[in-house]
């Protein structure tokens, strides 16, 4: 690379000192820089476990789900950005007017909200019905999605400071994948966890 550059300023025909050199390849460089000026290193930030990022999902089971600070909530919730709540519905097929009509009371309305179902339903299931038709009226943007997909969209969402809100049940059913990953979750923090009465 310094010698395509050297080549490019001429400096190998003419017979200019090293110290020159150095000092033209410099200013040659500070001209030309790219679109990145850090120092180098890659960075990585863990969204989860970063609290200025607000409440962020971490686990999600047949029984509810594993917040980021260390909470679990059991059965369906709401949760916003700083704030979560335990919605009190069993299944899909519970939601309807009365179980939204917390929405009617948010002031100023979120920029979208997530409804992750715990089952793949059909597009013109009466209960999703109702629910666009509702939140349409509250003129509130809305995403329906599986459950796991709603968690990481929420997170994400919620990492951009954007207004979220997600509606969630917990799924039926885990697919295979699924449990076989937090099974492995489960067995790292238990050999990392030491267990009374046994030592290394």
């Amino acid at each position: 690379m310094t010698s395509l550059i050297y080549r490019h300023l001429g400096l190998y025909r003419n017979g200019l000192s090293k110290q020159y050199k150095s000092i033209l390849l410099k200013r040659f460089m500070s001209m030309h820089k790219g679109a990145y000026d850090g120092d180098g290193r890659t960075t990585v930030t863990i969204l989860n476990k970063d609290p200025e990022y607000g409440l962020m999902i971490d686990g999600v089971s047949c029984t509810g789900f594993r917040l980021n600070i260390g909470l679990t909530i059991l059965g369906a919730m709401i949760i916003f950005p700083k704030t979560v709540l335990g919605w009190n519905i069993a299944s899909a097929s519970d939601i309807h007017k009365d179980s939204l009509s917390l929405f009617k009371a948010i002031i100023p309305r979120p920029d979208i909200m997530i409804l992750g179902l715990d089952d793949n339903y059909p597009r013109d299931a009466p209960f999703i019905k109702d629910f666009r038709s509702i939140i349409k009226d509250l003129d509130i943007n809305v995403e329906i999605l599986p459950v796991i997909k709603a968690c990481t969209t929420f997170n994400f969402l919620n990492s951009e400071n954007r207004y979220v809100v997600a509606a969630l049940l917990p799924p039926r059913v885990l697919e295979k994948h699924d449990t076989q990953l937090i099974e492995e979750v489960a067995l790292r923090k238990a050999l990392r966890t030491p267990v009374k009465g046994i030592t290394d």
